[in-house]
């Protein structure tokens, strides 16, 4: 029997030693059932278990950004389990320090643990007392990170169309322009072949992508602001390369290490990829805390965003996802009937915008915000909704224009 906790979030117990630190077990079904919450309280700690794979909460982009301290259980025997967990703790171990907890452990286990950027190891079964000592190294660990100086906790949405040619650069660049008013923001076009997101926004970058490939492990935070190109708006870009490349130039650990630099340095990370599904384009949907499927009205249009909702609902994001409904005709009494469309798609549109042909294309012509052509367009409001209720939905306030 294994003192501990159930799979179910305790409710903090206030003490007077601070804001309370968010924990998370993440433990075998078999591990978690054996649980005992009746013999845990710590004070100020607010503890739950993710009764899953380590891959599983990695994926939970919700759960890893509210988790403080990490106690993961761990089968040192694999390498697959044992790389994913190094890989964690060496890039979160500064906001989000890392407890492996293992079964039969030895000194020669523990010994390997710890050459890791893990803060601590947990002998599975544990007592109340082990796992209170493990917090509380857990809680350490970031009071001293804290007192180095704050990590950004930056938010990632990605941007994908159903298919080629329904709007996705267009809504991606002007809803970029439209959140860097009030936030730092950086669209990363990731669309290596056929991306135009610097194009779309009158931008001539000397650096881009491909210069972050080359970079690999040096990528940091200062190479990442020189290969941006400032917009007018404040919007930082990382253009596509400027030769196709291809698509497996990119890998799932390279775009891992671009997210982790990019949500460190921007508020707002945002990412245009290209229609086809990849191992990276798939680890970078799974860092996502939105993902916005853009779509149209059209039959071609219809049948491709329910197949790449089927493959996102697949992989277990389908709670993230934003449906949005482009180049919209309204009625004269400014309505429009989603009845029709969510019954094929199955799910609700959360976005619908206005077709306005030639204001959007004169502003992409030009690289300026929508207003810049046309003062109080229907489609620049929808797009300054759509935003809006991002940022609500991801925490993040953003005053309407």
């Amino acid at each position: 029997m294994l003192d501990g906790i159930a799979t179910s979030s305790l409710p903090a117990v206030r003490g007077k030693a601070g804001p309370v630190l968010r924990v998370t077990l993440v433990l075998e079904p078999a591990t978690a059932g054996l649980l005992n919450v009746a013999r845990l309280a710590m004070p100020d700690t607010d503890v739950r278990v993710h009764a899953g794979t380590l891959a599983s909460f990695v994926a939970n982009a919700a759960m890893l950004r509210q988790t403080d301290v990490l106690i993961a259980q761990l089968d040192p025997e694999n390498p697959r389990e044992f790389e994913e967990f190094e890989r964690l703790a060496r890039d979160n171990g500064s906001r989000m320090p890392v407890i492996a907890a293992v079964r039969d452990l030895t000194v020669a286990i523990t010994r390997r643990v710890l050459r890791s950027d893990a803060v601590d190891v947990l002998s599975i079964p544990f007592t109340p007392d082990e796992l209170h000592q493990a917090v509380e190294t857990g809680r350490h660990r970031r009071s001293v990170a804290a007192a180095e100086g704050p990590v950004r906790a930056g938010r990632i949405v990605t941007f994908l169309g159903a298919l080629g040619g329904m709007g996705t650069t267009a809504i991606a660049t002007q809803a970029g322009i439209i959140w860097a008013e009030s936030k730092s923001v950086c669209l990363i076009d990731l669309d290596v072949q056929f991306g135009n997101a610097a194009l779309y926004l009158d931008l001539k970058p000397q650096l881009n992508v491909s210069d972050l490939i080359e970079a690999g492990d040096r990528l940091d935070a200062e190479l990442l602001r020189s290969v941006a190109e400032v917009h007018a708006s404040g919007l930082n870009v990382i253009a596509c390369p400027a030769d196709m490349v291809p698509l497996d130039a990119l890998t799932p650990d390279l775009v891992n290490k671009l997210l982790d630099v990019a949500t460190e340095t921007f508020d707002i990370v945002m990412v245009d990829l290209p229609g086809a599904w990849l191992g990276w384009s798939l680890s970078a949907l799974e860092r996502s805390d939105a993902i916005c499927l853009i779509t149209g009205l059209s039959v071609p249009g219809m049948h491709q965003a329910r197949r790449q909702l089927e493959v996102i609902d697949a992989n277990g994001l389908g709670d993230r996802v934003r449906v949005i409904l482009n180049r919209v005709i309204y009625t004269l009494f400014g309505k429009i009937d989603l009845a029709e469309p969510e019954a094929v798609l199955g799910r609700k549109i959360n976005h619908a915008v206005a077709n306005d042909y030639a204001t959007v294309s004169a502003a992409i012509d030009q690289g300026r915000l929508l207003s810049a052509v046309k003062v109080k367009s229907r489609v620049e409001r929808d797009l300054r909704n759509m935003v809006t209720e991002l940022a609500s939905q991801l925490e993040l306030p953003v005053a309407r224009g």
